[in-house]
């Protein structure tokens, strides 16, 4: 660490080269058969909608009123509707140019939700080639298997669906700024050091404040390594880092501020559900090669399983580092992270529920899991470089390194599933309703207020092909004129249904008619056609969609 440092410019342009390639065959071999089905086919979770609907509302929103970014037409009237669960901006961004032009929302979504695990990788190799410049061995193999371990241990594999949470690439390069500052004092790694926390924001909102709150507590350990600049510089540079990118956060978090204001934070009972436990670090998910068997240990979301390369070569990292700064910090991170995880099964975090309001309005702490695989990838790289260091021949060094990431790719091995050939088109009734009078629509069926989500993720994203605004909606947030509107539906087109409906400016009721059993379907097809103020449009048989669309006529 007292090495003078370079910068990305100054690392071997070929082993960038290498590492990228190695972290591309990596993230096929973890993530298929997604990487090859990826222009017809996503994971069949209702997430995988809601990724497309996201990175589609964005690029309208950017290119024809930048105002109503947080308010996308579903869940109507309601509005700062996107700030009910992450934004993906910069994924959003990032798609944007794409789907401007015209590329297919499904292909852009995969490559886009790919590049997270590929970049995470990226972002811890150039971290760990960093802190163990200078030494006498070449940081390649390393940094490599601390890239593979945190950009494609299994915890990645349970949270496929989750565009955001598979974009952690900012954590590591805050890292990296950070013991920059720390050892230059220098403000343009403190202004990057803003930039990175601001880009895990944009990218992952739960990310974001885990950072934040595990750099604040670990810190301070940075402070007691020897060599460091002075106090008043370090200061100085974070401090200017602040300044530069806390305008845009603040712009950012508003529509989430005012959002957790209305509807409070969540549930004592719902963090407590989304809290990993003891059996969480031992479980891994089921569509895992080797550890699947493990699942039952962790519940969903709750499967944290390293691996066991990663876990033998971070104790090594430990007990070789043990007299390094770096070392106490990212066990620190390590311990503390963990314990988080375990959300309100410990003590520990209701404390920081009162300390830290944000982590209040997020509903699972076991996502602190990426903070756990951020540690142990760093101590895994300390190991793995003091375990190569040993073989006196270069060549030999090459091979040990080739064979533990041939070993981590078996260890994370992974069938990813199932994927689903998601309709790619405009069906055929939303190409109808796109060259309607304008009024709101409701899908059919509707979830049951205990029941969610049922189908509202695939009629939200549908929707979108209308853009007519839409009662129905899909969200980590439900708001409670919606969930009144789901109570009110259940004896539609009875009691207070059509006023409901006719409250929030419903005009059109699509009837989806592959959703029902047959005789469900013609029961409630009469019942429409008898029910006054209610008429008819027309039956539209697409092949997929095939559907009946009412209008509810004004009083």
């Amino acid at each position: 660490m007292s090495a003078p440092r370079k910068g990305l410019e100054g690392s071997p342009r070929l082993e960038w080269l290498a590492a990228g390639l190695i972290f591309a065959a990596l993230t096929v071999v973890v993530f298929w058969p997604q990487p090859v089905q990826w222009l017809t086919h996503a994971h069949g979770h209702h997430d995988t909608l809601f990724n497309m609907w996201r990175l589609s509302w964005i690029t309208e929103a950017l290119t024809t009123d930048p105002a109503r970014l947080f308010d996308p037409p579903i869940f109507h009237p309601a509005q700062r509707v996107l700030a009910y669960s992450d934004a993906v901006l910069l994924q959003g961004l990032v798609a944007l140019p794409a789907l401007a032009a015209g590329a297919p929302i499904l292909p852009v979504s995969n490559v886009v939700l790919l590049l997270g695990p590929w970049l995470s990788a990226l972002g811890m190799y150039l971290l760990v080639r960093d802190l163990l410049a200078g030494r006498d061995a070449s940081p390649f193999w390393p940094a490599v298997i601390a890239g593979a371990i945190f950009g494609l241990l299994p915890y990645r594999v349970e949270h496929v669906m989750h565009l955001e949470l598979q974009w952690s690439q900012w954590m590591p390069l805050a890292c990296w700024a950070l013991h920059r500052t720390v050892e230059g004092g220098r403000v343009r790694d403190g202004v990057w050091l803003g930039v990175f926390v601001l880009a895990q924001f944009l990218s992952c909102i739960y990310y974001g404040v885990f950072l934040v709150v595990t750099l604040a507590c670990v810190t301070p350990l940075l402070l007691l390594a020897r060599g460091r600049a002075p106090l008043t510089r370090i200061a100085a540079a974070l401090v200017v880092g602040m300044v530069v990118t806390a305008p845009v956060l603040g712009v950012y978090s508003a529509p989430y501020r005012a959002n957790q204001a209305t509807f409070g934070g969540r549930g004592a009972d719902e963090i407590d559900t989304w809290s990993a436990t003891a059996g969480s670090f031992i479980s891994a998910p089921e569509g895992n090669q080797i550890y699947g068997r493990t699942a039952a240990f962790g519940g969903p979301e709750g499967r944290l399983w390293p691996g066991a390369i990663a876990l033998l070569l971070g104790m090594v990292g430990v007990w070789s580092a043990r007299r390094q700064v770096v070392l106490w910090m990212y066990a620190a991170m390590l311990v503390l992270s963990a314990v988080l995880a375990m959300g309100t099964h410990t003590p520990i975090y209701r404390v920081m529920l009162t300390l830290v309001p944000p982590l209040g309005g997020l509903r699972a702490p076991s996502r602190f899991g990426m903070v756990v695989a951020l540690a142990i990838a760093v101590l895994a790289g300390l190991g793995a470089a003091h375990l190569l260091a040993r073989l006196r021949a270069g060549w030999l060094r090459h091979v040990a390194g080739v064979l533990l990431v041939l070993g981590l790719g078996v260890e994370y091995a992974s069938r990813i599933g199932p994927l689903h050939p998601w309709v790619q088109r405009a069906p055929m009734y939303a190409r109808w309703l796109r060259d309607q009078p304008a009024g709101v629509v409701v899908d059919l069926p509707m979830a049951r207020a205990n029941a969610l989500p049922h189908h509202e993720a695939e009629w939200s994203f549908y929707g979108r092909t209308h853009g007519h605004p839409m009662a129905n909606g899909y969200s980590g947030y439900y708001p409670t004129p919606y969930l009144d509107l789901l109570g009110a539906m259940v004896a539609f087109p009875r009691g207070q249904s059509l006023t409901a409906l006719r409250s929030r400016d419903v005009r059109y009721i699509v009837v989806h008619e592959d959703r029902y059993e047959p005789a469900d379907y013609l029961e409630l097809d009469a019942r429409l056609r008898g029910t006054p103020g209610l008429r008819f449009l027309g039956r539209f048989p697409d092949p997929d969609y095939p559907v009946g669309i009412y209008l509810i006529e004004p009083r």
